[in-house]
């Protein structure tokens, strides 16, 4: 678990947790098209050896972050930002939780997926020093991979 500022983010553990991602509001994450989004693809991609954060404030869920270590790569995705706390610096402050845990974990190489049409995450990975490698994630193209090296 990691607090940054008023953000805490922490790895799913159990079934009640992945719930409560999934059931804190929907509509936020409508913009993830590499799965659909049900507490069984959550599931599956836990499975696929991701790990599956929440995103909060206080008590209140904002966000879901996956990551996995592959090939001493950090690979990384994340929903929106709830609407009520967008503009709030916290995709920034979930950029910097990536790198932090790179650090620890001796990588030195982030990737990133987002929808290409998300243009906030498109923004915000130009802002944090990440490059497009051309490669894409899923069979329609429509997710890119970014990259950083740390």
């Amino acid at each position: 678990m990691s607090e940054q500022s008023s953000l805490i983010i922490k790895e799913c553990s159990s079934d009640s947790e992945m719930s409560a991602i999934y059931n804190f509001n929907t509509n936020a994450f409508a913009d993830m098209q590499d799965f659909e989004w049900s507490v069984d693809s959550l599931k599956l991609q836990m499975n696929e050896g991701w790990s599956v954060l929440s995103v909060a404030v206080d008590e209140d869920i904002i966000a879901a972050i996956f990551i996995k270590i592959s090939d001493s790569v950090l690979l990384t995705k994340n929903t929106s930002i709830k609407m009520d706390y967008q503009g709030n610096g916290f995709s920034h402050m979930i950029k910097e939780f990536y790198e932090e845990y790179a650090k620890q974990n001796k990588v030195t190489k982030i990737i990133n997926y987002c929808a290409e049409d998300n243009f906030r995450m498109v923004s915000l990975n130009e802002g944090h020093d990440y490059k497009k490698t051309g490669n894409h994630l899923n069979s329609n193209n429509h997710i890119l991979e970014w990259e950083k090296h740390i």
